[in-house]
């Protein structure tokens, strides 16, 4: 263990704090998902498309380096949430001492709230190049345009 210095203490101190003054609020919320102030340190937030279709919203995720099975997507009427967690270890060893260790790991999460309502049990998603291809049936289609911005002259 290393031994800490006044700084580093503080800043643990501090973390620690924010951590306890956020965690007891009586939120409608489950606050175990939400990761601790070192946890979030290492989450990163996903890239995300959102496009319309008309009969469906089409959503494009950037999950570089993350397997699917290691990608947890969870659907609502009005949302979708998405996340997934990344990690690998590279060792280098020569007789009993460590000359290279690496670990790395990573997550991240995404919550897109959706403008109309879908059929979470329709739901598809696929990877393909790193990136989550999603594909989010609407309750209701809508036309070609019909929800498209108009312009209007103003005289």
């Amino acid at each position: 263990m290393m031994p800490t210095t006044g700084i580093t203490s503080v800043f643990d101190n501090f973390m620690r704090e924010m951590e306890r003054m956020t965690r007891p609020w009586s939120f409608p919320m489950d606050w175990q998902q939400f990761p601790s102030i070192p946890e979030a340190r290492d989450m990163r937030i996903a890239l995300y498309e959102l496009a319309d279709r008309g009969d469906k919203f089409e959503l494009q995720v950037e999950v570089p380096g993350i397997e699917k099975e290691k990608i947890d997507l969870k659907a609502t009427k009005y949302s979708i949430e998405i996340s997934g967690k990344h990690s690998e270890k590279t060792e280098e060893k020569k007789g009993k001492r460590y000359l290279y260790t690496e670990r790395l790991y990573r997550s991240f999460y995404r919550n897109v709230i959706l403008p109309e309502e879908i059929v979470p049990s329709k739901v598809a998603a696929k990877v393909e190049n790193g990136v989550l291809k999603v594909d989010l049936p609407k309750k209701i289609p809508t036309k070609s345009g019909e929800g498209e911005a108009t312009r209007i002259d103003v005289k």
